[in-house]
């Protein structure tokens, strides 16, 4: 089978979708060596691929969301007579006469919407979000299969979108075999951020459905009623809305932050929290658990389905359930203990080659 992957969101630079892209394709391939892969991107952040015999990387560069993603690649797609196209996000081209998967990691536009979700003047907002509907309504019934990454999310699509269930996979993701815990603690990296102990870590963009302000909120007002005093760190490498979180003594925004300092990080922290109204999987909660961080999450979308037992959760509209969390981790060791212990445990369940098996299942799928 010649298959086709639009790879233009590849790697870390391109966040979860890029994560995404990048550990499916290597065990998509790794899996299937009597299928050919044409893999379209930008081939300087292709290169790791060419290593394999049955992958084409095939230039294109056509801007994300773009007039020209609908236009153009539609042209170069079929060029190459695949039987299969894989898109890993919602933005197939509408126009593309072949067969077609996609996958839907979220529908937080559908959910977070207006002027203050974006940069973007009003104007430009609407006409663009007027856009994504169109694309994600139609892509959503003319893909023979739809991949997303939660049975959350696929309810979702099946109550919402009267999407056939027959022709949703859920396909769980994973953690990177190559964030390990720490061997050798190192008070370096606290000197190295300028954090004092005890802190908290939140990891991810500032948008406003990730509910960071409830979290600072939670902090300051702990802080002001209790002896012990808490730092937040707040990992966000480029956030549009970071000018919105000034730092002060006890909010530290770090900015980028190189996987390799995550280990010893996550080591000194006190826990990971996840204060989301809405996820399209909880990947930075499953990173905490790998690295033997406890995990204090929020009890929405599918934020449950994906931590099960393993985390510690409050209403993330409630502050004061979230600041009885806080005091709860601290004046209990115990808890921190059975918190890790779950946590390794849950993410074991989780690997790339499975997500690659199903993903495999869905290009048969939609190829019959």
């Amino acid at each position: 089978m010649k298959i086709g992957i639009d790879a233009r969101l590849y790697g870390p630079k391109h966040t979860g979708i890029g994560r995404y892209t990048q550990n499916l394709l290597h065990e998509l391939i790794r899996l299937s060596p009597e299928d050919e892969f044409f893999i379209f991107g930008v081939p300087a952040e292709l290169l790791e691929l060419a290593q394999y015999p049955n992958v084409h990387i095939e230039k294109l560069n056509t801007k994300i969301y773009s007039l020209a993603e609908q236009i153009i690649n539609p042209l170069i797609f079929s060029r190459f007579h695949l039987d299969l196209l894989h898109v890993p996000h919602f933005n197939a081209p509408i126009f593309y006469p072949g067969k077609v998967v996609i996958t839907v990691h979220d529908l937080i536009k559908h959910l977070s919407t207006g002027p203050q979700t974006t940069t973007l003047p009003s104007w430009q907002y609407y006409f663009k979000h007027l856009a994504y509907r169109i694309i994600v309504n139609l892509n959503l019934k003319k893909a023979k299969a739809v991949i997303t990454p939660a049975h959350y999310w696929k309810n979702y699509l099946i109550n919402q979108f009267q999407v056939p269930a027959s022709k949703i996979f859920v396909t769980y993701e994973a953690v990177s075999q190559k964030l390990k815990p720490v061997l050798k603690p190192s008070k370096q990296i606290l000197t190295k951020y300028h954090l004092k102990k005890p802190y908290l870590i939140y990891t991810g963009n500032l948008y406003p459905h990730k509910n960071v302000p409830l979290l600072i909120n939670a902090v300051n007002n702990f802080n002001q009623n209790h002896q012990t005093k808490l730092t937040l760190a707040i990992i966000a490498g480029r956030s549009v809305f970071q000018k919105k979180y000034p730092q002060t003594d006890f909010i530290k925004p770090l900015g980028f932050v190189p996987d390799s300092d995550f280990p010893q990080l996550y080591y000194h922290a006190l826990s990971l929290v996840q204060p989301s109204l809405i996820e399209g999987f909880g990947l930075t909660g499953l990173e905490a658990m790998q690295l033997e961080l406890p995990v204090i999450s929020s009890n929405s979308t599918c934020l449950p389905e994906i931590y099960q037992d393993a985390a510690l959760y409050f209403d993330p509209y409630n502050q004061k359930d979230l600041e009885e969390k806080l005091l709860q981790i601290i004046k209990e060791p115990s808890l921190r203990t059975q918190l890790i212990a779950k946590g390794k445990k849950q993410v074991s369940k989780f690997s790339w080659q499975q997500t690659a098996q199903d993903t495999l299942k869905a290009y048969q799928y939609a190829f019959k």
